[in-house]
């Protein structure tokens, strides 16, 4: 079954990347053009439309020294957008009947103190657990995460509060390996990047083991569901993959948008999905989800309305540049979406 859904995505939504040639493509480059001038922008630019890329240019370069430009295998670390994943991943078990969001997640884990009884599936999809921020560190892997997570004393009590924290999605990630018997690494090649079509991202678990395809810039970690490598091309393809409801319905997706009454921020998603925006009919305009490692940025803007996804990463630490140019393209898209020229 989900070999004929990738036959049937491959057929109807892979993107194919054109040349800049029609009116419209000519537009969308002297709009990146204008708006990342004197900037530094050091990045990749991916606007897809009903399915099809419209616009992709590679700016910059891949390494320190500045001889390598960035090419379409290059990989940046998406930050945040990342949590995604491990969400999709426990979103797909519980549609497979294999956990509840109601579960502990003592149910699935061993060793950790008391208070992980309290602590429940719902609580780490959607940052309300108590569990403190990662002390990040150069190369930092699992076994280390793990031991800050059994030392630590929760912040409030689970459901009561909110802080956003990498320790939940390690815990996904365990929760998956628990239940699965594998590696989440195995567990996303197979039930994400295979039904998605990504073919040149992985998730690190060896901080020693870097690809010599990742651009500079990043902070080096292999941390079990949050260190991943991703191209512009393979995120789309996630993205795509993600609103053609081959991973989950889509309508079950758009559900587990809202509920958020702990954040403090305006409409942000309750699961890990970033933000999302509703017209006055309570349907959803767009979603968008942003991330950072540190120097590594990413935006991940999808319109419903006007069916049109926009991807931007980059490596020169400034991510103000990425929310300008997703501006003017917004602009730019609605002007040709109108008929307006």
């Amino acid at each position: 079954m989900r070999q004929m859904l990738l036959l049937i995505w491959m057929i109807v939504f892979c993107p194919i990347v054109l040349a800049v040639e029609s009116e419209k493509d000519i537009q969308y480059h002297h709009v990146v053009e204008e708006t990342i001038a004197n900037t530094g922008f050091n990045g990749t630019v991916l606007i897809s439309t009903d399915g099809r890329i419209i616009f992709h240019k590679n700016i910059g370069f891949s390494d320190d020294d500045r001889k390598t430009l960035i090419s379409n295998k290059h990989l940046f670390c998406p930050g945040s957008v990342g949590k995604e994943f491990t969400t999709i991943s426990i979103m797909q078990l519980v549609e497979q009947g294999k956990l509840s969001y109601e579960d502990s997640i003592s149910d699935y884990i061993s060793g950790f103190p008391s208070w992980a009884k309290n602590i429940t599936v719902e609580h780490i999809l959607t940052h309300t657990s108590g569990l403190p921020k990662v002390k990040w560190e150069k190369y930092i892997d699992t076994s280390d995460v793990i031991k800050q997570m059994k030392n630590s004393t929760l912040a409030f009590e689970p459901g009561n509060d909110y802080l956003y924290t990498n320790l939940n999605v390690v815990l996904r990630a365990l929760i998956v390996e628990r239940i699965t018997g594998d590696t989440y690494s195995n567990f996303a090649k197979e039930f994400i990047f295979d039904v998605a079509g990504m073919t040149d991202s992985y998730f690190q678990v060896d901080a020693n083991n870097l690809s010599k395809l990742k651009v500079t810039g990043d902070y080096p970690t292999a941390v079990n569901g949050v260190t991943l490598y991703v191209t512009p091309l393979d995120l789309l393809k996630f993205e795509t993959a993600l609103r053609g409801s081959l991973f989950l319905p889509i309508e079950k997706i758009k559900k587990a948008l809202l509920g958020d009454e702990l954040s403090g921020k305006r409409n942000r998603a309750y699961f890990d999905f970033g933000k999302f925006y509703n017209d006055k009919h309570g349907s959803i305009v767009y979603w968008e989800h942003d991330g950072s490692n540190p120097s590594h940025h990413t935006i991940k803007h999808s319109d419903f309305k006007n069916n049109y996804t926009i991807i931007l990463m980059s490596s020169d630490g400034n991510k103000s540049t990425l929310y300008k140019i997703r501006n003017a393209l917004k602009i730019q898209l609605g002007k040709n979406n109108s008929g307006e020229t």
